[in-house]
């Protein structure tokens, strides 16, 4: 099981790749407001290639995690789906990737305030790509949480089925504008992340020497 150690450390790689960047282009790219767009707008404009690049190179790292994550739970109560659907978040996220979010309210910058988003092919595949990979996470997070019921290991069952829950009503409330639509998919984002890094942590923690 020594070979999961690698793949299992790209957990928290990719978690803290993807929300360093996303932070820092966050905050310093001009025209872009948290509060009106969501962190994958971040992949326009003259600096997007290097969020697009996060996104294909996280879930790169994501898609060898579930590898390791299936070899680590060899010994443990038998998870094909969790580390399956894991895989799919990766794939999403490498969509997400190749094919950006429209450009619209403000950003870019010199984009107009007014201009809404227009669902070309290349949006519309974006959003395939979101839906793809926020619901795969979801349903992972509670395949693992009862994986987790079954070992008797109710901290980490209670973590996982509680992100699971509150994935959906963050993106939810973003999309009904109950919380501005950037800070919720953020706040998402930070969740899912730190949920996928802590449950490869815990898978590393069982992994023979």
């Amino acid at each position: 099981m020594t070979s999961a150690r690698f793949p299992l450390a790209l957990g928290p790689f990719a978690a803290a790749l993807f929300m360093a960047v996303a932070t820092v282009e966050a905050i310093s790219r001009p025209a872009f407001d948290l509060t009106r767009h969501a962190i994958s707008m971040l992949s326009l404009g003259d600096r997007g290639w290097l969020m697009a690049s996060t996104f294909v190179i996280s879930g790169i790292a994501v898609i060898a995690l579930a590898i390791g994550l299936r070899e680590a739970r060899a010994g443990r109560p038998r998870t094909v789906a969790g580390p399956v659907l894991t895989a799919i978040f990766g794939a999403g996220l490498i969509l997400a990737g190749i094919f950006p979010a429209p450009a619209g309210l403000g950003f870019p910058e010199g984009t107009p305030q007014d201009l809404q988003p227009v669902m070309t092919t290349t949006a519309i595949m974006h959003s395939v790509a979101f839906n793809l990979a926020f619901g795969s996470l979801i349903a992972a997070t509670f395949v693992f949480g009862r994986a987790y019921g079954r070992e008797r290991a109710r901290l980490w069952q209670v973590v996982s089925i509680a992100t699971g829950v509150a994935l959906p009503v963050l993106i939810v409330s973003g999309m009904a504008v109950l919380i501005p639509t950037g800070v919720a998919f953020y706040v998402a984002a930070v969740l899912a992340w730190l949920w996928l890094a802590a449950i490869a942590l815990e898978h590393a923690k069982r992994v023979r020497v």
